[in-house]
């Protein structure tokens, strides 16, 4: 019994070190599917950061080209804004420019109207005044005509009755007495009265035809 005694022992010593060494194996295993499971997840998880970063990074840089866009229209609108301020501004100043031409215009035609006009008016008053001048020369000359042939009328009246005097007087003288005295006196102051009356008619009948 002795003899098979030890052998049993090593046997079991030997499955004893088998099993310590599946077990220490297995536990070796466990631990480096852990680690490599561990490592896996890691791997995992950096690129799923690495993917959330990309994606990050794409939505950041569509963001930055949405908005470079957006300002950029905006830019090209306030350009267009601009230019059409510019533009606007630019007929408005030219309008007024025109407007302001053609005030100056229609004052100088105005002007040069009014003037004429004024010229016109002096020059028909003037020849209103100077057929005025005429008329009342005309007047004045006809009446100093008529005022002459009136004062000539008279004159040859005056004339007349100094003639018909005269030959009163001058038959006095055939109606005499025996002594040759006349018997009507003649009336020589009557002669001179008449004489003197007809050269002063016929000097101002002269005088207002002059």
């Amino acid at each position: 019994m002795k003899h098979y005694t030890k052998p049993n022992k090593f046997a079991a010593n030997v499955k004893l070190c088998v099993l310590g060494a599946i077990v220490l194996g297995l536990v070796g295993c466990a631990s480096s599917n852990t680690q490599e499971q561990a490592a896996i997840d890691q791997a995992s998880v950096i690129e799923s950061q690495r993917a959330a970063e990309q994606a990050a990074a794409t939505r950041a840089a569509q963001e930055r080209a949405r908005i470079a866009r957006i300002e950029a229209e905006r830019a090209r609108q306030e350009a267009a804004e601009r230019e059409e301020a510019a533009r606007i501004a630019q007929a408005a100043a030219e309008a007024e420019a025109q407007a302001e031409r053609e005030e100056a215009a229609r004052i100088a035609a105005a002007e040069q109207a009014r003037r004429a006009a004024r010229a016109r008016e002096q020059a028909q008053q003037a020849r209103i005044a100077e057929l005025e001048t005429q008329i009342e020369a005309l007047r004045a000359s006809n009446a100093s005509r008529l005022a002459a042939n009136s004062k000539y009328e008279e004159t040859i009246a005056a004339a007349q009755a100094l003639l018909d005097a005269l030959n009163a007087e001058q038959r006095k003288y055939s109606n005499t007495n025996a002594q040759g005295e006349l018997l009507v006196p003649l009336e020589k102051d009557l002669l001179v009265d008449l004489e003197a009356r007809k050269n002063t008619l016929k000097r101002e009948a002269e005088a207002l035809a002059q």
